[in-house]
């Protein structure tokens, strides 16, 4: 509030409570962890496409393959995008004992010997070849891998090293230490010789998966899953953690994890999740592979961590009041087609089932909640929309004066947000109360009450939020 003299004597006070209106919230930002061939270990990368997944994290690896256990995060990142994803915030992970960056010393002529070492640690870095190019009174080398080429000059250590410090995308370059020995420009051949000794790291463990779940925690994240885990080995005990944590710190999403890839639908069922923030997701899927080694084409079939990305990509991509069941998905085939009675089993268990008809069809959109109230996965998603939205509504109002009338302006705001939730049929009709105790007022704290009727649910959901 501000005071400006418009004539001597004449001031006019602008209250500016009035144009405060909610912000954008989202509704369908993906955060996934999982195991790579490229790209920083432990790093939040914000990915817009699955184009721009490849090209920080490498190709996945040929499925089953000889690498055990394969990586993870690239298969899942491909089915998310083929299903609507757009924003995703991704995380590689990997074994630290196991991880090692891909690396060539080259010899050169009365100079200290340089070290080429990927830019990051794993076996994409072991693509990378180097060869001499041009003419060879011109001491050039050849850096490529893909379609990636890039050439620098050998004449000396010094130069060779700042030129790929300063311009390479593919490897860093340092002095050799003491006793390290490699080619010589002559000896790398006409083909080039490859960087060596890189490893993902694939083999992460639960602690690992945990670690980059941290990460995840302050980036706005309204569905999250672990790439190509199931529950065993501690994968469901960190993401149910990670989902408690969050909640705790106004940080709420959804988690989704799919079944190990059996077909037995009582093995299936006879899971122990019971929240309404994790979805449970059966059977796997299958997808066709070309191994790029042989050039072999086949069709392979793949867990239910996977088809859980699948639905990831989906449930992001619709609006909060849109339920999924009976959505298609955009896979190639199941890994098992169940029966109408074994489909409503797991459905009586709760289990996101997937079925073959007209398409791939989720058969009912439900959570693992044993509550029915928070049966339906469009009653979790668009109560977190209306709590997001309250508070972005009500974050500028943090440190204004704490009065009936700024309280009745931040209640103008909030009800034209909840109004849009019901003109866009996510809410059937909506409750608000915004008040404060002498002691809140003094401690500039405001509580919101709402008690809220989500669309496709008969009970009411009340929510209160203490602001300040």
């Amino acid at each position: 509030m501000a005071q400006e003299m418009i004539l001597p004597g004449t001031y006019i006070t602008v209250r500016d409570e009035g144009l405060i209106s909610a912000g954008r919230v989202a509704s369908g930002n993906i955060g996934i962890v999982g195991t790579a061939a490229a790209g920083p270990v432990n790093e939040v990368k914000i990915l817009g496409s699955f184009t721009e997944a490849r090209q920080e994290f490498g190709e996945p690896d040929p499925w089953p393959g000889d690498k055990q256990p394969p990586l993870t995060l690239v298969r899942a990142l491909e089915q998310i995008y083929n299903n609507g994803g757009r924003t995703v915030y991704a995380v590689r992970v990997a074994n630290p004992d196991a991880l090692a960056t891909a690396t060539l010393v080259l010899a050169l002529d009365a100079q200290p010997a340089v070290k080429l070492a990927a830019k990051t640690p794993g076996t994409a870095g072991n693509t990378i070849r180097v060869k001499p190019t041009g003419d060879p009174a011109a001491q050039l080398i050849e850096i490529g891998a893909g379609n990636t080429s890039e050439t620098y000059p050998t004449a000396t250590a010094d130069e060779l090293i700042a030129q790929v410090q300063a311009n390479s995308t593919l490897v860093t370059a340092t002095y050799a230490a003491e006793g390290e020995t490699g080619p010589a420009l002559a000896d790398l051949g006409e083909a080039g010789t490859p960087l060596s000794g890189g490893n993902d790291g694939a083999a992460a463990t639960s602690a690992d998966y945990a670690r980059g779940l941290e990460l995840l925690e302050k980036p706005i994240v309204n569905i999250v899953l672990l790439a190509g885990q199931d529950a065993a080995n501690g994968m469901g005990a960190a993401l149910q953690g990670h989902l408690q944590r969050t909640a705790a710190v106004r940080r709420e999403r959804i988690g989704i994890m799919g079944s190990n890839g059996t077909d037995a639908v009582a093995t299936i069922a006879d899971h122990d999740f019971a929240s309404d923030r994790l979805i449970f997701v059966a059977p796997g899927l299958r997808l066709t592979q070309t191994d790029p080694q042989t050039r072999v084409t086949a069709q392979v079939a793949l867990p239910g961590s996977y088809m859980a990305a699948a639905v990831a990509g989906l449930v992001a991509a619709l609006p909060v009041q849109a339920s999924p069941t009976n959505k298609t998905l955009v896979i190639e085939d199941v890994s098992s087609e169940f029966s109408a009675a074994e489909l409503a089993n797991l459905v009586q268990h709760r289990v996101l089932a997937v079925e073959k008809r007209a398409g791939f069809r989720v058969v009912k959109g439900i959570t693992t909640a044993t509550n029915s109230a928070w049966h339906q996965i469009t009653t979790r998603r668009i109560v977190d929309y209306a709590i997001y939205g309250v508070r972005s509504a009500c974050n500028p109002y943090i440190g204004k004066l704490n009065n009936e009338r700024v309280r009745s302006a931040m209640k103008a705001t909030l009800d034209a947000f909840l109004t849009r939730m019901v003109q866009s049929e996510a809410l059937v009709s909506y409750q608000l109360s915004v008040t404060a105790t002498r002691a809140q007022q003094i401690a500039g704290q405001v509580m919101v009450t709402l008690t809220l009727q989500p669309t496709f649910s008969i009970d009411f959901i009340q929510v209160t939020l203490y602001l300040g």
